[in-house]
């Protein structure tokens, strides 16, 4: 009989592993179009845009993530466009290098991340993602959100 821990364990340790919790004020830039970025991000409660030559391209509601997910199904930092915090947020700051390698080392967090990333993927509202839709990160490790 396998004993495997419920999703919610797995997320749980996904984020304990691979991410930092921030609680950021209406306005940050969590990424930014002209600056390439290693972090993905997953809205925990708050309300984001994400733009393009400062036109709104959609919105991100809470639960979201604001990345990409390479053909393989890897973590990739957003990229070509700016994702800016509409209301005070809470936020999971997930590094892309240590996130894809956490997944590919345990099948109970490669299972969470699945499940957020099909969740994410699968809500009606989301837009399809083309690459004119690919936003970039600040790369807080270079110098954090503005």
């Amino acid at each position: 009989m396998s004993t495997q821990p419920p999703p919610e364990d797995g997320m749980a340790r996904l984020m304990e592993l691979t991410g930092d919790f921030a609680v950021l004020p209406a306005g940050s830039r969590l990424a930014d179009e002209s600056r390439p970025g290693h972090q993905c991000f997953v809205l925990l409660d708050g309300a984001a845009t994400v733009e393009r030559g400062g036109r709104i391209l959609r919105r991100l509601e809470s639960g979201e993530f604001a990345g990409d997910v390479s053909p393989e199904g890897d973590p990739l930092p957003p990229s070509g466009g700016t994702i800016r915090l509409v209301t005070r947020s809470r936020v999971l700051v997930l590094d892309s290098v240590r996130l894809a390698a956490a997944v590919d080392a345990d099948p109970a967090l490669a299972a969470a991340w699945r499940s957020l990333i099909t969740r994410t993927l699968s809500t009606p509202a989301r837009e399809p993602r083309t690459r004119a839709d690919r936003v970039t990160s600040t790369g807080m490790n270079d110098g954090g959100t503005k």
